[in-house]
């Protein structure tokens, strides 16, 4: 399987000198040990930087992007402690904006900067991510359940999206795993 930034061919993504993917790495750990109850949220925004840090990473250094650190690294983490606590909920980008106290418009360039994804791609990746969880962990739900639980309004938006990051719907993915 080929994702972004990484090959068959090179499996191992030189970060080079850079100390952003152990500080991402300790950041989810200090999720778990002392994020309490909302830990298993906080994390997978944490997780999604390090994969797209390591995804520069295998790039060329021409193509190489900033990663999530330096100035505006701070605003990037609000966002993403945002995100990952509102996610179940109908989040306006232009809401979370105000709460922050930034213009809309500078987050999501900061943001898209700084990990390579607009704050609304990564508000999908994640409710995208949480479903897939739950999928695999919760078979008494129904795929519209848990469609809901992570904020998706509409099922078949909910499918067409897995289905377009996964290759395969979630009725199928869930299948596959009680194959196994």
């Amino acid at each position: 399987m080929h994702h972004e930034g990484q090959a068959a061919d090179t499996p191992v993504a030189d970060t080079g000198t850079s100390r952003r993917p152990a500080a991402l790495i300790g950041r989810i750990r200090s999720c778990f040990r002392e994020g309490g109850g909302l830990a298993h949220i906080e994390a997978p925004g944490y997780l999604q930087l390090l994969l797209a840090v390591l995804g520069y990473a295998g790039r060329p250094a021409a193509e190489r992007r900033i990663r999530p650190d330096g100035e505006g690294g701070a605003l990037v983490r609000q966002v993403i402690r945002y995100l990952s606590t509102q996610y179940a909920e109908p989040v306006s980008i232009e809401r979370m904006a105000k709460t922050l106290g930034f213009n809309r418009a500078y987050i999501s360039r900061v943001f898209k900067r700084h990990t390579g994804m607009t704050p609304v791609a990564f508000l999908l990746q994640l409710r995208i991510d949480k479903a897939r969880q739950l999928l695999r962990e919760r078979n008494e739900l129904t795929v519209e359940q848990i469609a809901a639980s992570v904020g998706f309004q509409d099922p078949l938006y909910f499918s067409k999206q897995f289905r377009r990051l996964y290759g395969l719907p979630p009725t199928v993915y869930r299948a596959s795993l009680l194959e196994e």
